[in-house]
């Protein structure tokens, strides 16, 4: 896959828009001069520039997007919410276009929110997660009001790169993120429990850590690839009698899915209430 020929900026430049920065020129889509980066710090600038050769621009007192909205043609709200608003109020009055694009990674925040303070441009609202650091991310992308069909495949183009990416109504946005944009975690979580538990057998702590994330890893290529049911792959492991359905009832005593769910339940809730605050 060739370069798009495109400029993108992003105004923040942490841990999201770095892990959607290196996918992209792992992925060849953009050249580092092609990227812009507004960051608030100087120790920040010197990581950006030094790791990713991309061109990053200090924000001062809401000084700096305004080279952002000149030179890129993309421009990627990568924010914390709590701040959003502040960039927005700052963005408004410059020469934003119609041939401009804006999408946002920030949770919670409605594409609605952000046309209020950009009159032509499209706005796309996507919610990826931190494995695009490794190529592996899951994204869902709305479209805003404004947004047309180019641009999702724009937007897809973009985020497909960095792993799966799909088209959603925007209602699915926040559902989708407690799936996907929380579930790192959760998984995290799984791998540092079986680790402990490798350690208490008597494991290596390496090992362990290393045994966990290989099978997490390996029973989710068998769930993509394979295309068969979750539950289905877990009962072709569990012998009659066995050490595995021993461990899964174990773990069902314990209320193991209906946690999981509970937690996606509660991803959810607070993205809706994250939101709404930051409107």
């Amino acid at each position: 896959m060739g370069t798009l020929n495109k400029k993108i900026g992003f105004i923040g430049g942490g841990q999201m828009g770095e892990a959607i920065i290196k996918g992209l020129i792992s992925a060849g889509l953009f050249m580092g001069d092609d990227i812009y980066v507004n960051v608030a710090t100087d120790k920040r600038i010197q990581y950006m520039t030094e790791k990713y050769g991309v061109k990053v621009i200090k924000v001062t007192e809401g000084k700096g997007y305004d080279i952002i909205v000149d030179e890129c043609d993309i421009i990627v709200l990568a924010v914390k919410p709590q701040v959003l608003k502040g960039v927005l109020e700052a963005i408004k009055d410059l020469p934003l276009r119609e041939e401009h694009l804006i999408i946002s990674i920030v949770g919670g925040v409605k594409t609605s929110a952000i046309e209020k303070y950009a009159d032509k441009t499209p706005v796309i609202r996507v919610m990826p997660n931190t494995p695009m650091l490794v190529n592996a991310g899951a994204s869902g992308i709305a479209l805003g009001s404004r947004a047309k069909e180019k641009d999702g495949e724009l937007a897809l183009t973009i985020f497909k790169a960095l792993g799966i990416a799909y088209l959603v109504p925007e209602h699915l946005i926040d559902p989708l993120t407690s799936v996907s944009g929380c579930g790192p975690a959760y998984a995290y979580l799984m791998i540092e429990a079986m680790t402990d538990g490798g350690v208490e057998m008597g494991l290596t702590r390496d090992m362990a850590t290393t045994l966990a994330a290989q099978t997490l890893m390996g029973a989710a290529k068998m769930v993509l690839e394979t295309k068969e049911h979750p539950g289905k792959l877990k009962d072709n492991v569990c012998s009659p009698g066995g050490s595995t359905i021993a461990g899964v009832h174990a773990l069902e005593r314990g209320g193991f899915r209906g946690i999981v769910m509970n937690a996606v339940e509660a991803g959810k809730i607070r993205m809706e209430e994250v939101g709404k605050k930051a409107e």
